[in-house]
């Protein structure tokens, strides 16, 4: 066999052993429902997120906006709309969904504004307008120049305007004793007239965002693309570091044996 097709082959075998390495230590870095706590979670997860598609959100419902005005779900959702529970202090992965979100809004094929709205909804009543407002200038900067900031709006509201729309989605959440919250990452695409969609998991990658906002000018419900929760919890970086240090073995086992089988076989290959 030619030299280059023992590299091709190496190259694969390596390839695929590093993939396996980085899933495993993707697996172990994102908290799953399993590793919430049982007192937390009740059924091991499978309640954070119950989906209710073709259900009306509680358009009359009032919150409060960015600019501290106060409105309702109906004088915003006038189209599509992605609709993202979060909470504006949230130290872990909140900042990872709304920038997931952005980045997705810069890459969708549709237009924000024109086709469909976006709404970070939190759901801490302690939040206020000012929160809504340092958030949305933050993730504000992540969009492309001539984004519409009108078409994303930052919502806050009391305990039980929260409790009426996350309980429409079946969206389910936990405040903790350090005042910080366990939630799954979840987005819920609605049609113009407050009908749930689709649900949204994982990075928020543009085509299912895309496909979301389809169904929803179609307002047809939809199932789900990828039915899998990551949850926001603390980060641990000490229960991390073995995870790291597999990632480092697999790297380097990648271009050592990859440079070792290349000097052995063009020595072999000289001798001939």
């Amino acid at each position: 066999m030619p030299l280059s097709r023992y590299i091709q082959h190496l190259v694969v075998v390596l390839i695929s052993f590093c993939c396996i390495i980085a899933a495993q230590a993707d697996d172990q870095a994102v908290p799953l429902a399993s590793d919430i706590p049982a007192d937390t979670t009740g059924n091991a997860g499978r309640d954070w997120v119950v989906e209710k598609t073709g259900s009306f959100l509680p358009l009359d419902t009032l919150f409060v906006d960015e600019n501290g005005n106060s409105v309702t779900l109906r004088s915003i959702i006038d189209r599509p709309t992605l609709i993202l529970p979060i909470y504006f202090y949230c130290p872990s992965a909140c900042s990872k969904n709304l920038a997931n979100m952005a980045v997705a809004m810069n890459r969708m094929n549709f237009e924000p504004g024109r086709d469909y709205r976006a709404i970070a909804l939190s759901f801490s009543d302690t939040e206020t307008a000012e929160n809504a407002t340092r958030a949305k200038q933050n993730y504000l900067k992540l969009m492309y120049d001539g984004f519409p900031a009108d078409s994303w709006t930052f919502l806050t509201g009391s305990a039980d305007a929260i409790k009426s729309v996350t309980d429409a989605m079946g969206y389910r959440f936990k405040k903790m004793a350090d005042g910080l919250f366990v939630h799954p990452s979840t987005v819920i695409a609605v049609g113009a007239d407050g009908k749930i969609i689709r649900y949204v998991y994982g990075s928020f990658v543009p085509g299912d965002m895309d496909m979301a906002v389809s169904s929803a000018l179609e307002g047809t419900p939809a199932l789900s693309v990828k039915r899998f929760l990551e949850f926001c919890l603390s980060y641990d970086p000490d229960n991390n570091k073995p995870i790291f240090l597999y990632v480092k073995i697999g790297v380097g086992l990648f271009f050592g044996v990859g440079i070792g089988l290349i000097f052995y076989f063009g020595r072999k290959k000289k001798g001939k």
